[in-house]
């Protein structure tokens, strides 16, 4: 694309916040950020007025620190003090509207014989393939998962409000090292709607689903779900997880390098209606969308989601997985409505492997 610069945009999204993580090893929390790298240097910091620039002095990987309630005019000023007042610069975050209009405005104004790009796709397709050290860290990150969630299973008993859980959740997550932890909690009959846990104690018969998301100690993304029956496995749900198991597994055995991402969800689909069940997905006429598949590494959704925008997966991407199930009534829903199935998964030549769940998916849906 010829372009002498490039100015990363990241804001406090789980879109977007890992961008700047990406290429200065500063995970931000809040508001936005920028950061240029250049042919000759970089990556040079330009940091807002919310969040200072103390922890991101804790990196050594950024060159120059500098602050700003303008950040379009001082990248301008980087720019223009390294010779690049009229360079072709690549802008992340100009398609996807993370880079702020009026950013770019200041950019244009202040440099107006500079040429703008979008980069926004080139950036993606740099960090979509994950390195070893990556890797590493994905995998250091479900193993935290792990360990999260064995510690949690104790709290989860009849007597117990889900918020509790919740609390219970945030806690041990926090002490280890989760650096942003959503925590979900529902019990049935399952609410048809998002939960954070409500006052509802859990009784012997409740099924409990749990759901952490989270930037891991290293900055990497892991999506993860589990269900718990407080009593004796009902037939069910026991026919219910395993066509669950059955459809994911055919997903999975797609995600090789060369195949769209979308294959996921027509396997899953598949399997999901050959057992009498819809993905809340039915290609592209559907018009009611939750992703069923989505990037992930040091954004929690990164470069690609099924539905809306599709790519060819390659060697060492990882992915999250998680089928969103359409009930066909208000009582299955109360039944089923959160019980599924979340993990990352590695891409490979030989099919996905999901990364946190054990390989015949069994801690997924297990009996307290």
């Amino acid at each position: 694309m010829g372009m002498q610069a490039l100015v990363v945009c990241a804001r406090d999204d789980v879109r977007y916040r890992g961008r700047a993580f990406y290429v200065t090893d500063y995970w931000q929390l809040l508001a936005d950020s920028h950061v240029v790298i250049t042919l000759d240097d970089g990556p040079i910091y330009v940091g807002n007025l919310v969040w200072g620039l103390s922890q991101a002095r804790q990196t050594d990987w950024i060159t120059e620190y500098r602050i700003s309630g303008t950040p379009g005019i001082e990248v301008a000023d980087v720019l223009a003090k390294r010779g690049l007042d009229a360079a072709r610069v690549g802008l992340v975050g100009m398609s996807d509207a993370s880079f702020a209009y009026q950013h770019v405005m200041e950019l244009r104004q202040a440099l107006p014989n500079a040429v703008f790009a979008d980069a926004t796709a080139l950036f993606e397709e740099v960090r979509q393939a994950n390195s070893p050290d990556e890797l590493r860290m994905l995998r250091a990150a479900s193993d935290t998962w792990n360990s999260v969630f064995d510690a949690l299973e104790q709290f989860i008993r009849p007597g117990v409000r889900e918020i509790q859980v919740a609390g219970q959740a945030h806690r041990i997550a926090r002490e280890h090292g989760l650096r942003d932890p959503m925590v979900l909690v529902w019990s049935t009959p399952y609410m048809n709607a998002t939960s954070f846990g409500t006052q509802r104690e859990l009784t012997k018969e409740s099924i409990v689903t749990v759901w952490i998301e989270s930037a891991g100690p290293d900055g990497y993304w892991v999506e993860y779900r589990r269900c718990y029956s407080l009593s004796p496995i009902t037939k069910p749900y026991a026919e219910y997880w395993s066509l669950i198991k059955e459809a994911v597994a055919a997903g999975l055995a797609v995600l090789r390098p060369g195949n769209m991402a979308s294959a996921f969800a027509d396997e899953v689909q598949r399997v999901l209606r050959d057992g009498g069940v819809t993905l809340d997905y039915d290609g592209p006429a559907d018009q009611h969308r939750q992703y069923t598949i989505h990037g992930i590494g040091s954004d929690a959704i990164q470069g690609m989601w099924v539905p809306g925008q599709d790519r060819v997966l390659v060697e060492n991407e990882v992915v999250n997985v998680h089928p969103v199930i359409v009930q066909p009534t208000p009582v299955a829903a109360a039944r089923f409505g959160a019980f599924g199935l979340t993990d990352n998964a590695l891409v490979t030549a030989e099919g996905g492997r999901l990364m946190t769940h054990d390989a015949d998916m069994s801690h997924g849906f297990i009996e307290l």
